[in-house]
């Protein structure tokens, strides 16, 4: 008996949620909870953040490719700078750190003891 195949479409509702995740050894993963609308637990996803960055480096091995690569790359270092600012601020505030006012000095102006204050605290 012959068979064959024909491509069908299937329209299924999904909602996919992604997330970071730390284990005990400091892998870190990328989680995704993907949930459809008939049911109530999501299925997981986890992939090693490694992983996907190794993939990612051999999709965009060509010369081609490098200038995504320092575009991804850019993107990664801005996400985690704010990722240590956020981080910085949780310690700080579970240490009863209170944020702190900055003080910036301008050179050049003619009075000397002028002094704009800048920073969480300061009027605006």
């Amino acid at each position: 008996m012959m068979s064959t195949y024909q491509d069908i479409e299937l329209n299924i509702k999904t909602f996919i949620d992604a997330d970071f995740e730390i284990d005990d050894n400091g892998n870190c993963y990328v989680v995704s909870l993907i949930y459809t609308t008939d049911e109530d637990d999501p299925v997981e996803s986890k992939v090693e953040l490694e992983a996907v960055v190794d993939s990612l480096i051999e999709h965009l091995d060509d010369v081609g490719g490098y200038q995504d690569l320092f575009s991804i790359a850019h993107e990664f270092a801005r996400q985690a700078e704010r990722l240590r600012d956020a981080a910085s601020r949780y310690e700080d505030i579970r240490d009863g750190i209170s944020p702190q006012q900055h003080q910036v000095s301008l050179y050049g102006v003619d009075d000397p003891d002028f002094i704009t204050d800048w920073g969480p605290d300061a009027d605006e």
